[in-house]
């Protein structure tokens, strides 16, 4: 094993500190972070862990009650919004198409530029924040899974002064 000098040793360090967000945040945009909000929505989850409110238990649908009429197109829900299909119209993957992710160094955002009109009354009940997004503990388990992605490449950059890839 070569012997590497403190003081090139002290800026490869340097190099590994200043290198490794940039690291952390490309292994971030592969992680596939807008299926897992999908995921998500289609379970009736809210960003932050929380459930979406129940569907209607009065209002029918001819001689189905609507909760029943939503649990059978995405048995998932659990009889709760699940932003999958609206009233008559059919999901048409609108909305999950427009949901965006952007993975800055020191966050990460999510947005929707799709707001129709019959989605107001969710947001009355819950802010379009609370809605779209991920859990603390889903960030932090897809973080935890790009370790092996980032761990040979910041020891290539303090071992041998360079990234590898």
């Amino acid at each position: 094993m070569a012997k590497i000098n403190p003081e090139t040793f002290v800026k490869r360090i340097q190099l590994a500190i200043k290198v490794t967000p940039k690291l952390v945040q490309q292994a971030l945009k592969e992680s596939n972070l807008p299926l897992i909000n999908q995921d998500n929505l289609l379970r009736g989850k809210t960003s932050d862990g929380g459930r979406m409110p129940p569907y209607s238990k009065k209002y029918r649908r001819g001689n189905v009650f609507y909760a029943d009429y939503k649990n059978r197109m995405n048995p998932l829900n659990n009889r709760r919004w699940d932003l999958k299909h609206w009233w008559d119209k059919k999901y048409d993957g609108l909305l999950y198409r427009r949901i965006k992710v952007k993975i800055g160094l020191k966050e990460v955002q999510f947005t929707l530029d799709y707001s129709p009109v019959y989605m107001r009354d969710i947001y009355y009940v819950i802010p379009k924040h609370r809605i779209i997004g991920i859990t603390k503990q889903q960030m932090i388990d897809a973080q935890k899974k790009n370790i092996p992605k980032i761990k040979p490449q910041v020891l290539s950059i303090i071992n041998e002064g360079r990234i590898k890839k």
